[in-house]
């Protein structure tokens, strides 16, 4: 196989076969890698990484639950909305979900992946007036 054809055989790889079949015939070629192979390699390794991490960016954004799409820039977990509203600990979060501060309509649960979800919305221990 000439250097020309192992490079348009690197380019055409789209699945995770096709790759393996192109590293077989890397691998049966006699001597050095030509540099033209190389960057070849180079250039669909990158493609590929890109592809990943795009990919997986687009998996972290949206939970998808009985239909319904959730946005996870929306939803958080009891720790990240401590976090981003700056609360002092997860407790608080969970303390202020069973008193009630965080409203129900605001919390949902993903039993099938032991999730809670919080919307990201701040808000604030409720203030009481002491007795005289």
């Amino acid at each position: 196989m000439t250097t020309s054809e192992l490079i348009a055989q690197i380019q055409a790889v789209d699945t995770p076969e096709a790759m393996a079949k192109v590293d077989a015939l890397i691998r049966s070629q006699p001597g050095k890698m030509a540099p033209a192979v190389q960057e070849a390699l180079l250039a669909k390794l990158a493609e590929v990484t890109q592809q990943s991490k795009e990919l997986r960016a687009n998996i972290r954004e949206v939970l998808m639950l009985n239909g319904v799409e959730y946005p996870l820039t929306d939803w958080l977990t009891p720790a990240a909305y401590a976090r981003r509203f700056g609360l002092p600990n997860v407790s608080t979060v969970t303390n202020w979900i069973s008193r009630g501060v965080i409203p129900a309509e605001h919390i949902r649960e993903v039993p099938s992946l032991g999730l809670r979800l919080i919307k990201a919305v701040a808000h604030a221990a409720r203030q009481y007036e002491r007795a005289a």
